[in-house]
């Protein structure tokens, strides 16, 4: 099911990217490759946190909240127990950083928390 409130955001933040890199190579038109692909990449991994970032959350909020499968422990097979949201700070293959927040599991028999938690399949 497609999310137009989330395809809005990347549509406007792409458009970002490609302006603030125009803009950036009208300041520096003696710019060399290495640092306009620099520049580029930087601007684009921005661009990438976001779309990783919002497809985790939809993910995590989907499987949890579902009903078709049973959250389980990963440890012991466990059922668990939504206890709270929690955010969880991870980082990017490039470097960036994105916060995810998400319901917060305890299993019910061996006490483990689980963030995002997995689902029995």
């Amino acid at each position: 099911m497609k999310n137009e409130k989330t395809e809005e955001a990347w549509k406007k933040l792409s458009d970002e990217v490609i302006a603030g890199t125009s803009a950036w190579r009208g300041k520096h038109p003696k710019a060399i490759m290495r640092e306009i692909e620099e520049e580029g990449d930087q601007r684009l991994s921005v661009m990438r946190a976001r779309m990783i970032s919002d497809t985790a959350m939809k993910r995590g909020r989907a499987e949890w909240e579902a009903g078709e499968k049973e959250a389980v422990c990963p440890d012991c097979g466990g059922e668990l127990l939504k206890n709270g949201k929690k955010k969880r700070k991870l980082k990017t293959r490039e470097g960036e950083e994105i916060e995810l927040e998400r319901e917060y599991g305890i299993c019910l028999k061996c006490g483990h928390g689980i963030f995002p938690p997995s689902m029995k399949h």
